[in-house]
């Protein structure tokens, strides 16, 4: 069995993270001058690094320390299923005990903590024993209490554009001898978006001979049909794809084009760019793919409203060729 490419291809130092260059400078900075403080917020998408980068900070923070030693002073702890008082306060505890070097506590999904275990976990922010930092990693910072937010620096990981996900994993290709064309690496990009880790687990399937389908010129024909309102050839495409893909993934599928054509429009080089003819002037009706992308929104609503899933899909699919 194979390795798994995203274990295989994870970054052990801030040079090798991918499509994260300004963040990396920003906390490889504050290292070296000794003002990073000790209650970090890492937030971004999934797979773009969060948890890599701390890892290597904990190194930064470690460097006399071999690698065994430094998985002692390293706690990773998954928030999602550690949520409770008693979670926050057993961690609390544990880190009060002296050891070798300087501890780091990773909390993954940190956002997930119940309102009563932030509170509990204040205090140890706010005032951290010495020789501790913590990083909070989290997709979705908006949900920690403002007084934890209060407490701690920042530090943004944004989506890694599609062009750095595509020489990245060209490269990753070349290591693991697979021989994949351009419209391949550029497809996988498409569909990890933003993620390094997702693209590496979709080019995985490809390293173990899975089949691995792509239904990028699909969306396109589909996106084309809705933009002229063409009812019958919408609805033949959407029978196909929902042979691979549920309604709604469709839909949220159909977001993603409008909103990269609109952008399209302003002259940004979006996932879309790939399927027109190259060198083609892209103009579109601005208004119309804000109406496209306002019904997308609409019946994504829908779909908690009826478990019948294909009629809801089907009717807004007749209502964005009206």
């Amino acid at each position: 069995m194979s390795e798994i490419l995203a274990l295989k291809y994870r970054p052990h130092d801030f040079e090798s993270v991918v499509g994260q260059t300004e963040t990396v400078r920003q906390i490889s900075g504050a290292l070296k001058k000794g003002s990073l403080g000790h209650a970090l917020i890492f937030a971004g998408t999934r797979g773009c690094g969060k948890t890599t980068t701390a890892r290597i900070v904990a190194r930064h923070l470690n460097p006399e320390l071999s690698d065994a030693e430094l998985g002692m002073v390293v706690m990773e702890v998954d928030a999602a299923s550690n949520t409770g008082v008693d979670n926050v306060r057993e961690l609390i505890d544990n880190i009060r005990y002296s050891t070798k070097g300087h501890k780091v506590i990773i909390l993954d999904e940190a956002h997930m903590l119940s309102k009563n275990a932030f509170n509990a976990l204040l205090k140890t922010l706010e005032e951290p024993p010495p020789g501790v930092t913590f990083i909070l990693s989290t997709t979705e910072p908006h949900k920690l209490l403002p007084t934890v937010r209060s407490r701690c620096q920042l530090y943004e990981f944004k989506d890694v554009d599609v062009d750095t996900l595509v020489e990245h994993y060209r490269k990753v290709s070349k290591e693991e001898g697979l021989d994949l064309a351009d419209e391949v690496l550029h497809d996988i990009a498409i569909r990890a978006e933003g993620s390094v880790r997702d693209g590496l687990t979709i080019l995985q399937k490809h390293l173990s001979g899975e089949e691995v389908e792509s239904n990028a010129s699909t969306y396109f024909e589909l996106v084309s049909a809705l933009y002229q309102g063409d009812v019958a050839t919408s609805l033949a495409l959407v029978s196909e794809l929902r042979k691979k893909e549920d309604a709604r993934v469709i839909i949220q599928t159909l977001e993603k084009w409008f909103y990269w054509c609109s952008l399209e429009n302003f002259g940004s080089r979006t996932p879309a760019r790939q399927h027109f003819p190259e060198g083609q002037n892209l103009v579109f009706d601005l208004t119309h793919l804000q109406n496209l992308f306002n019904i997308c929104l609409d019946v994504e609503r829908n779909f908690a409203a009826t478990p019948n899933s294909k009629s809801v899909l089907e009717m807004g699919i007749i209502s964005l060729c009206l």
